[in-house]
């Protein structure tokens, strides 16, 4: 049996291969083919696998795979097992990565005995046994991409020593298409360039040979700014002088003899800093605290700093900044490197070490070729001397690992848009846009228009068009200099048109589109996928769950699966146990993490829950509806913001049920639901009433985009689910706003039933503002409309709204009727919680009419029903009527503690309006229990409440209130102001027996004031 990893992992037995039947097996067997025959332990294997995500389930998901190997093996002895974890069980020759390894240093020890031919055989069958990148598409398991780039690294060694041994033995003409092609995949390693105009100028190609240096020359210099090494240089000089002798020894070298009695020159300082930023502007604490960091920590090891941030946030010019400041701190040399790491072609660790190196004084023939060896020379060069890095836009901690010096004295800054937070040791600075005076501040630094200064209002609305975002006021501040003709509103005005506006914060080479396109050009496929889709979000925040629906199933399984249902992928097991749609949720939300490390995305805090909001800098969102409206295709747009208000309408849906115990007092649609998985809902509905609250923007926008796509039955389902929050909290323009929203869309659709629905809705919204002459027509309207399309629930629900009209205008029996009605059809489709609502209507009319043999038994059997759905606010209601009920029986003491039991249930679930009914209905139990002072502690509250709430009837009852405890206190001008009001109040809503009660009492202080009392 044969196990080759150089290349696709595969498994030959007698000569034919054995297929893996999942990729997790590939990894497993890669996994254990790099320890070479060593135990690995079971907790780095599952580390390695699935991360931190299996859980409990690791050990046994772990065993299950191993068993599963073993079967396809059909060997189980070459997996071997003991307590601490799994080996594979093999000789070196049948393992190819073992075996090159064997024969590399068979190779290199023949090299050094000289026997030339032998060793080329030797390096040869080595390096056949290479059929493509070692563990071909297993780069996601992060060690094995680690061993890949070891082996890559050991497969160029080799190469490169087969390639001189071939050169000693007179092989020049044939090894010139290998040294070409090793030049063409990296120009800038000079030692390959050395060995092809060796082989050239060995193979009388002596013109080929110059060429090659020409343009190595021309590669370096346009690259990294600097002249072949002195050893590439003599080399030209030896073949333009015809020197048949040049050549390179392909015997390992010795470490050359230290004399003891000869004097080196010293090694260069290279100064290799671009020039600082002059008007640095609003960061004088964040470079305060880089300085200082650098100064004085040198004396206990290597300093490292971590700057972090989005694009055209200041890194760089920060870390440029101090950087000069200390350069008396660092005398043997600043090194500086650009990364690029936001691209799509981040520089090589070895490039950049090959640079270093050079300008630390390394000839460029003399530069290892390896990644490690680099690495090895440039600490050993740094080890006792005082140098500062500047390592400028870093991909990731592995990109800038082997930049890092080893010794006390040496300091790194880095610069990267990730936060680095796997750098051991670092010291981390996260830099966050300009606030709006420093914005302003570097506006006028830029410019120099002392109108800015004079107009802070102008000047910090052109910054927050800017996003605070030091590149864009850059930018706009160099429009303005370089058009002293132009004034600060009309560049305002250029910039308040979102479809302009990254065009207009462009100026020479700065271009804010030009910085984020960078950090696109870098991301992956599906990151690239959700920030154009982000683009699409209109709330200034989002939860996790939003990126799930944003990208739907196919794009999440494109970048992060591979093939099953969902894609059997690193999280199989975990898939298993949570549900395909929470793992979707899951992997969604990683891929919003790495936007969020790429500072495409922001961290915005936690919800009620606890769970993380996030949000989109504004012009970073214009650069994502940009790149969709190029990349994506319109159905795939209109399908993702789809999902979206589906998202939006099945947490509302669920959130609705979890408060009210079921779909009662509600409609819904045929609208589709996008569902984003049982334990993701579960823990953003905790609290459901509290996810209403905080997605409440959401919710507006949802409704919004829903009718842009024509989505009548989504659009007005979402609307009228959405009433649980606007009715609780008030939300009164909302409630309209989208209930105006989703009737247009249902007119343009024909959709009678959402028509229906809509009229409803913005009747009972009238109702709630105690405008009873207005919600009468769309009460009219909708009943009609229910009747036609069969729907009984609807005609029940408007029945009931249609009756409390009846009732406040004094037609008792008429609205009694239509409860009655629409008791019935109520119990017929079984909303409860409708029901108890109407029966606890019919109560008030028997309180109100002085009938509490009539109320009390409807108010009894509600309260029940209520308690048995579980809802709290229905709860409240009805105990709210308890206490009228026995106010009017003259019970302050059993008013006072039904009020009472109010005021507990709806301050814990947020009910504003009911707790102002609370409060009201208290202090009115207060007065009539003559506890004048406490009640007017509860009534002035109840009225701060009602008017802050936009509740006038609560607040005209409060004021009633007040003026009856003004008259009992001989307060007759307050009483009679109290009063005035209360009565034009009660005429304005509608409500004829309220207003005559409020005439009855002004008749009563009048009387009060006519004939005062005779005293004893």
């Amino acid at each position: 049996m044969r196990f080759q990893v150089l290349g696709d992992v595969t498994i030959i037995n007698d000569g034919r291969p054995v297929p893996l039947s999942s990729r997790r097996q590939e990894q497993l067997l890669a996994l254990l083919v790099c320890a070479r025959g060593r135990i690995v332990a079971a907790e780095t294997l599952i580390d390695a696998l699935w991360g931190e995500h299996l859980g409990p389930r690791a050990g046994k998901n772990l065993q299950v795979l191993v068993h599963r190997l073993r079967k396809t093996l059909d060997a189980p002895e070459r997996i071997r097992h003991d307590r601490s974890g799994y080996m594979l069980s093999a000789r070196p020759e049948e393992v190819d990565a073992w075996h090159f390894a064997d024969l590399a240093e068979r190779a290199r020890w023949t090299l050094e005995q000289g026997e030339l031919e032998a060793a080329s055989l030797l390096q040869r069958e080595a390096l056949a046994l290479w059929n493509g990148r070692a563990f071909s598409g297993l780069d996601r398991v992060a060690q094995l991409a680690e061993a890949a780039e070891r082996l890559e690294q050991d497969r160029r060694r080799v190469l490169t020593e087969r390639i001189d041994t071939d050169l000693a033995l007179g092989r020049h003409a044939e090894v010139i298409p290998e040294l070409l092609s090793m030049v063409a995949e990296d120009p800038l390693v000079e030692s390959t360039t050395a060995r092809l105009m060796v082989a050239m100028h060995r193979a009388g190609l002596r013109t080929e040979a110059l060429d090659a240096y020409r343009r190595v020359r021309i590669v370096l210099a346009e690259e990294l700014g600097l002249e072949p090494g002195p050893q590439l240089r003599s080399l030209e000089q030896a073949i333009l002088r015809g020197d048949t002798q040049v050549g390179l020894d392909p015997r390992p070298e010795a470490a050359p003899a230290k004399n003891p009695d000869s004097t080196a020159p010293p090694d260069p300082a290279p100064f290799l800093l671009p020039a600082g930023v002059s008007d640095l502007t609003g960061r004088d604490t964040e470079l305060r605290w880089l300085v200082s960091v650098l100064r004085d920590r040198l004396a206990t090891g290597p300093v490292i700093c971590a700057v972090s941030g989005m694009p055209g946030v200041g890194k760089s010019a920060l870390a440029l900044q101090a950087a000069h400041d200390l350069r008396d701190d660092f005398p043997d040399g600043q090194l500086y490197v650009n990364l690029r790491g936001a691209g799509a072609e981040p520089v090589e660790p070895s490039h950049a070490l090959s640079r270093f190196l050079r300008a630390l004084g390394t000839p460029g023939t003399a530069v290892p070729d390896s990644l490690d060896e680099r690495a090895e020379v440039f600490r050993a060069r740094l080890s006792d001397r005082r140098v500062l890095v500047l390592l400028d836009d870093a991909a990731d901690e592995a990109q800038i690992e082997p930049l890092i010096p080893a010794g006390n004295g040496c300091a790194v800054v880095v610069t990267s848009r990730g936060a680095l937070t796997a750098l051991p040791g670092a010291q981390r600075l996260a830099l966050g846009v300009l606030g709006n005076a420093a914005a302003v501040r570097l506006l006028g630094t830029i410019t120099g228009r002392v109108e800015l200064a004079a107009d802070t209002a102008t000047a910090g609305r052109l910054a927050e068009l800017c996003g605070h975002l030091p590149l864009a006021l850059r930018i706009a501040g160099a429009r303005l200099a370089a058009r002293p003709h132009w004034s600060v509103d009309r560049l305002i005005s250029r910039l308040a048109a979102e479809h302009d506006r990254l065009d207009e914060l462009t100026h020479g080479t700065l271009s804010v589109r030009a910085s984020l396109a960078l950090g696109y050009s870098g991301l992956g496929e599906p990151g690239r996928t959700l920030f154009r889709r982000l683009g699409l979000v209109e709330t200034p925040d989002f939860a996790g769950w939003v990126a799930a629906a944003l990208l739907g199933a196919d794009s999440i399984e494109a970048g992060t699966h591979e093939a099953g249902p969902y894609g059997t992928g690193p999280r199989e097991a975990e898939r298993r146990e949570a549900g395909p749609l929470d793992a979707r949720s899951r992997e969604a939300e990683e891929i919003l993490e790495g936007l969020m490390e790429a500072q495409l995305v922001e961290y915005a805090g936690q919800d009620g829950a606890g769970e993380p909001r996030y949000r989109v800098h504004d012009l970073v969102r214009l650069h994502a509806r940009e790149r969709g409206a190029t990349d994506d295709p319109p159905c795939a747009t209109d399908a993702a913001l789809t999902r979206l208000a589906g998202g939006y309408l099945a947490l509302a849906e669920q959130a609705h049920r979890r408060q009210y115990g079921g779909d009662y007092t509600v409609l819904h649609g045929r609208g589709t639901r996008w569902d984003c998985g049982e334990a993701t809902s579960d823990r953003l509905l905790a609290d459901p009433s509290g996810w209403l609250r905080g997605e409440r923007l959401g919710l507006v926008a949802a409704v919004e985009q829903a009718a842009r796509l024509g989505l009548s039955e989504m659009c007005w389902d979402l609307a009228m689910t959405a009433i649980t929050l606007f009715e609780a909290q008030g939300h009164f323009d909302d409630w309209r706003h989208t209930s105006e929203t989703a009737l247009a869309v249902a007119l343009r659709a024909g959709d009678r039933r959402g028509e229906a629905a809509m009229r409803y809705s913005l009747g009972t919204l009238a109702l709630f503002r105690q405008r009873y002459t207005d919600a009468r027509p769309y009460l009219e309207a909708a009943l009609p409309l229910f009747e036609a399309v069969g729907d009984r629930h609807g005609q029940a629900l408007t029945l009931r709204n249609a009756a409390l009209i009846d009732r406040v205008e004094g037609r008792a029996e008429t609205a009694l009727d239509s409860y009655r009605r629409a008791l019935r059809m109520l119990r017929e489709v079984g909303d409860r919680h409708a029901e108890a609502h109407v029966l606890g209507s019919m109560a008030q009319i028997h309180i109100e009419h002085d009938r509490p043999y009539a109320a009390a038994p409807l108010l009894e059997t509600a309260l029940a029903v209520y308690r048995d759905l579980g809802n709290a606010r229905g709860v409240a209601q009805i105990l709210n009527r308890l206490g009228l009920l026995h106010l009017r029986q003259n019970d302050p003491a059993r008013a006072k503690d039904a009020f009472g039991q109010v005021l507990v249930a709806t301050r814990s679930t947020g009910d504003r309006i009911g707790e102002a009914y609370g409060l009201l209905g208290m202090g009115e139990a207060e007065l009539l229990a003559g506890e004048l002072d406490h009640a007017a502690n509860r009534l002035d509250a109840a009225l701060l409440l009602a008017e802050g709430l936009g509740e006038p009837f609560v607040a005209a009852r409060a004021r009633l209130a007040c003026g009856r405890l003004a008259t009992e206190r001989g307060e007759h001008e307050l009483a009679a102001t109290m009063l005035d009001r209360a009565v034009r109040e009660f005429a304005d809503i509608g409500l004829p027996v309220w207003h005559e009660r409020a005439l009855e009492a002004r008749r009563a202080l009048d009387d009060m004031i006519s004939s005062p009392p005779t005293p004893c």
